[in-house]
């Protein structure tokens, strides 16, 4: 009996092994777990921050691909505002210069009496026509009345009223630009009355093709009425009707 008693082991002891076991196998398993869970955290993460380079990579790419296309549209822009520009210099200075060539300066214009006109007699009208010469190197524009004033001896000045429109000769073409190329002339018709009314004894006549100060001066031997002169406006031939 005390052999028997020998031999076998306590219950407590075997159930305490039994017990560290199935805790050690418990433990070994939430390592296991703890280990599998970490893994894939880290797996996870990597795969985040693959996705977030992979994001941030497009976004820049993308970021720069817009600047780039910005970039080259404001350079296109910039070529074509370029392009305008110089083609609007180039319409400005094809301006500027019609601008400056288009209209006849005084000191390129020989003002002159054309016997031509002195054929105009008749009803107490005389008549006679004024020209005007482009003696300049350029073509240039002239148009509207020419200025008239009449001088009497020793070149004193006489109050002189000038009617513009048409004449008892001609009719008046109105103002209206004429081109007139180095040595060409424009003429108008020039016309007065002698009934003996006021009449003013004329020796020259001043003669200012633009209107302007500018004038010359030719001789002008008449007796006209009240110190009045009709005239026409400039025209390209001479101011004769038919």
């Amino acid at each position: 009996m005390s052999r028997n008693r020998t031999n076998q082991k306590p219950m407590g002891v075997v159930m305490s092994h039994h017990s560290l076991n199935r805790r050690i196998r418990k433990a070994g398993a939430a390592a296991l777990i703890a280990a599998a869970s970490a893994v894939a955290l880290t797996a996870c993460g990597s795969n985040d921050s693959s996705s977030d380079a992979k994001g941030s990579s497009s976004s820049h790419a993308s970021s720069a691909a817009k600047s780039s296309q910005s970039d080259t549209s404001i350079h296109s822009q910039a070529g074509n505002q370029t392009g305008t520009g110089s083609k609007a210099t180039a319409v400005g200075s094809g301006a500027n210069k019609a601008q400056a060539t288009s209209e006849c300066q005084p000191g390129t214009l020989r003002a002159t009496l054309d016997s031509a006109g002195t054929s105009q007699a008749g009803m107490n009208h005389r008549g006679t026509f004024l020209r005007v010469t482009n003696t300049g190197d350029e073509t240039c524009v002239i148009s509207g009345y020419a200025g008239v004033a009449l001088e009497g001896a020793g070149h004193t000045a006489i109050k002189t009223t000038a009617r513009h429109g048409s004449t008892y000769f001609a009719t008046d073409p109105g103002t209206h630009p004429i081109t007139l190329a180095p040595g060409k002339s424009a003429w108008a018709d020039l016309v007065w009355t002698t009934t003996g009314a006021d009449t003013a004894h004329a020796k020259y006549l001043q003669i200012s093709p633009t209107g302007s100060n500018s004038h010359s001066t030719v001789p002008f031997n008449q007796d006209l009425d009240n110190s009045t002169l009709s005239l026409t406006a400039w025209s390209a031939k001479p101011p004769i009707n038919d």
